[in-house]
């Protein structure tokens, strides 16, 4: 099974995404989407989970702020970031999920791309799909799930933004 990751995208959906996630069989976006089409143009790929960040106020009604579910025998935690300590964001994101305990917490906000352990949960970031902060290059991140249901990462970098 195949999660695409992607986060940030402030707006702009990089035309690279189509390609790269046209395997996939979910998508989760970590927030900051910037307008209702992103989301409408990602499920056409695939069925997309989407939490609210701290620039998507249109849509804050019907996203959540923070999102868990089992995705392909993986449980995945997923929030924006805007929430979590910027000292510490991975203890935050586990103690934010400590009830559900997932095995994955996504998150996006930063706009740096990662992908660190902490005890046994994996912290994700995908980095931003565009205008990232602190990198030429933007990127997206792809969960590849194996029968077995153990997991492997990989980023993908995407052409910088040039709006």
């Amino acid at each position: 099974m195949l999660i695409g990751v992607i986060s940030d995208t402030h707006g702009y959906l990089n035309p690279k995404v189509y390609h790269h996630f046209a395997e996939v069989n979910y998508i989760l976006h970590a927030g900051d989407v910037g307008k209702d089409s992103i989301l409408d143009d990602l499920e056409e790929i695939a069925p997309v989970h989407a939490v609210s960040g701290n620039v998507d106020f249109p849509l804050i009604a019907r996203r959540p702020l923070k999102f868990f579910s089992n995705i392909g025998g993986v449980s995945i935690g997923m929030t924006h970031g805007h929430l979590l300590d910027p000292g510490d964001y991975n203890l935050s994101a586990v103690e934010m999920f400590a009830a559900e305990k997932p095995r994955i917490i996504i998150h996006g906000h930063s706009h740096v791309a990662k992908n660190e352990v902490l005890g046994e949960t994996t912290i994700l970031n995908p980095g931003a799909a565009c205008k990232p902060r602190f990198r030429d290059v933007s990127s997206i991140a792809i969960i590849e799930v194996a029968v077995d249901v153990s997991f492997h990462i990989r980023f993908i970098p995407l052409a910088p933004h040039t709006e």
